[in-house]
């Protein structure tokens, strides 16, 4: 899985994934589900530095998440397509959404992490780990 591509809806923002994830998972936390429109964000955490736009420009929302660090989600100007979130706690990671790979099957999750704000509809699988917050 070392080389992945992905993008947008609409096809303005383009990027290119040269590495391999060392967490894939799904965030159940309240902002992930405004973001998501409901759902879990289902991430591959990645090094900043295997992830290259190629095209194009997101643009970023930032606020503060539960632990008061600054979150920046990046999205699509044009279509909303929502792409990558990082946090300035951990600079030199970025989470990549699976929903803007051009193959989403290769996202395999190994968590859920938030699960204490999980919606009762949400369903979990039981046989991934899973974590009320953030893991340690």
């Amino acid at each position: 899985m070392a080389k992945m591509q992905g993008g947008c809806l609409c096809g303005a923002v383009r990027y290119e994934i040269d590495g391999e994830p060392f967490a894939m998972g799904a965030c159940h936390c309240r902002d992930c589900l405004y973001v998501s429109g409901g759902a879990p964000a289902n991430v591959m955490i990645l090094p900043r530095a295997a992830v290259t736009i190629t095209k194009g420009a997101p643009r970023a929302f930032t606020n503060k998440s539960a632990r008061g660090n600054d979150v920046s989600r990046s999205f699509c100007a044009h279509c909303g397509t929502p792409l990558f979130s990082e946090t300035a706690a951990q600079p030199q990671f970025l989470a990549v959404k699976a929903g803007g790979l051009d193959d989403p099957g290769q996202f395999k999750p190994i968590a859920n992490i938030w699960v204490s704000s999980a919606q009762p509809w949400a369903h979990i699988d039981p046989g991934l780990a899973r974590f009320d917050k953030n893991p340690m």
